[in-house]
């Protein structure tokens, strides 16, 4: 197995990388097991780990009871937890089946409580780890990203050029879609904790041809 699909390594590196940086709230790199490294059907990247549930285990590579959305949502205080499974739903995907991540695994307040190096540093570990794992053949189905800066590095990673801005139904915030150089499909939505864009008939017509689905 090489290294990138090592937890262990990730483990250690992910130690080393809170020191040397400073961090002080924990990590968490993957909202899923990591064996869904070995076949998904949707990716689903968001920028950092925010406030956890009570109780949660704070230093955590991934989630080896299932996909956090699910798993969590009796428990969570984050909004996008509905959004995230209302999305499954639309897409008709399980949470089981979604590689679930984010581009930064340094748990913070908020991305500003960084200083500037520290978002660096928590950006360049996790394109280290992404450039690996969204290479693999074993990635399926669209990519969904949740800020600029997921969509930045997913979009760098994969050579993607923008193809289409497309309106969210929500004021005069869009959905962005970019294709990959291998043809991968790549959905930059708003963040789905301050709009909730799933499960509303305004939004549904653009997220479905965003996603190049036809829905009646």
């Amino acid at each position: 197995m090489s290294d990138w699909m090592n937890r262990d390594v990730w483990d250690a590196r992910l130690e080393e990388a809170e020191r040397a940086g400073g961090f002080q709230q924990g990590y968490k790199l993957l909202y899923c097991p990591w064996a869904t490294l070995e076949g998904s059907d949707l990716t689903f990247l968001s920028l950092n780990p925010g406030r956890p549930p009570h109780d949660a285990e704070l230093r955590v590579v991934s989630d080896e009871r299932g996909n956090s959305y699910e798993v969590e949502r009796s428990i969570t205080r984050s909004p996008i937890t509905d959004q995230f499974l209302r999305m499954c739903v639309f897409l008709d995907v399980a949470p089981s089946r979604v590689l679930t991540g984010v581009v930064a695994p340094f748990r913070s307040d908020g991305w500003a409580s960084f200083s500037p190096d520290q978002k660096a540093a928590a950006l360049e570990v996790g394109r280290a780890f992404w450039t690996e794992a969204l290479a693999s053949s074993m990635r399926r189905g669209p990519i969904v990203v949740c800020s600029d800066q997921a969509a930045r590095m997913v979009t760098d990673i994969l050579g993607a050029k923008h193809e289409d801005v497309l309106p969210a139904g929500w004021g005069n915030i869009s959905i962005r879609v970019f294709h990959g150089s291998e043809g991968q499909r790549i959905v930059q939505l708003p963040h789905l904790s301050r709009f909730k864009l799933f499960g509303r008939r305004q939004s549904d017509p653009m997220l479905a041809r965003a996603f190049g689905r036809e829905r009646v």
